[in-house]
């Protein structure tokens, strides 16, 4: 394994992502929903989160996750982004990756790769080129909100920034198993759109089984962890579980990155 050969790939994932035309205006597209985002709902924070009602619904829906602690930061503004972000990145990142190998052995040139990298690092090479990019457009989108912190109170700019630092990285790691389980579906989807269906009917036939075995044999909920994203909204208040919300998506991501492998490995190209 050459971690320059690696790195090339990473190199070509980035610039297929930011330097092309495609990733131009997708970017485009990433921008201009974020900035209706910021428009009307994170400019908005600081009245939402002042009003009692707000405070109620929070208490009685998210109360015993913890998430009543973000109504009492000074950047509110960091706070309701936080809850945004939990709820549009994922499946997001998951459209994002969802062609990571299939288009390129469609049109032959995976072959062409083959050729000059290992299997295993062209399966590295594509998942770290993906983290990097996912890793891109959370600083992205988190510099909207770091702006709106800045305009309303300059002062409490330094401790919005160490939590968007801890989010950036509490976020991408919890990301990461979405992204190593695109790389396992792209090893048996013949396309980016049978991928994403396969992940949609991963998590809805797959929960739906596990909800009926956990009211009718009385399975544990922790069951629940085997699919990623679980650990998601322990993390928004930047004090979650370590090995719940740290941990386990490094193993998860760990699992089926070596799965993608097993199969990507025994699989034609």
């Amino acid at each position: 394994m050459d971690p320059v050969r690696i790195g090339k790939l990473m190199q070509f994932e980035l610039a297929r992502h930011f330097l092309t035309k495609k990733a131009w205006l997708a970017l485009l597209a990433f921008a201009l929903v974020w900035l209706m985002i910021y428009r009307y709902g994170v400019y908005e924070a600081v009245n939402i989160l002042a009003q009692p009602e707000f405070e109620q619904f929070i208490l009685a829906v998210f109360g015993n996750l913890g998430l009543q602690s973000l109504l009492y930061w000074p950047d509110a503004e960091m706070a309701v982004y936080c809850l945004i972000a939990l709820l549009t990145f994922p499946p997001f990142i998951i459209y994002l990756c969802s062609d990571q190998f299939v288009s390129d052995r469609e049109r032959g040139t995976l072959r062409f790769i083959a050729l000059r990298a290992t299997r295993l690092e062209i399966v590295l090479g594509r998942f770290f080129g993906h983290t990097l990019s996912t890793a891109f457009l959370i600083a992205i989108s988190l510099c909207g909100a770091l702006i709106l912190v800045a305009l309303r109170d300059i002062s409490i700019l330094p401790q919005a920034l160490w939590h968007a630092l801890q989010f950036e990285l509490l976020l991408l790691v919890n990301l990461l198993p979405f992204i190593a389980l695109m790389s396992l579906l792209n090893t048996v989807a013949r396309s980016s759109r049978m991928a994403l269906i396969y992940v949609i009917l991963l998590y809805s036939l797959g929960l739906l089984i596990l909800s009926i075995l956990q009211v009718k044999l009385g399975v544990p909920m922790v069951l629940d962890y085997l699919f990623p994203g679980e650990p998601l909204d322990q993390i928004a208040t930047l004090r979650p579980p370590l090995m719940s919300a740290v941990l386990w998506p490094l193993v998860q991501s760990g699992l089926f990155l070596g799965l993608g492998f097993y199969k990507f490995q025994r699989g034609s190209l």
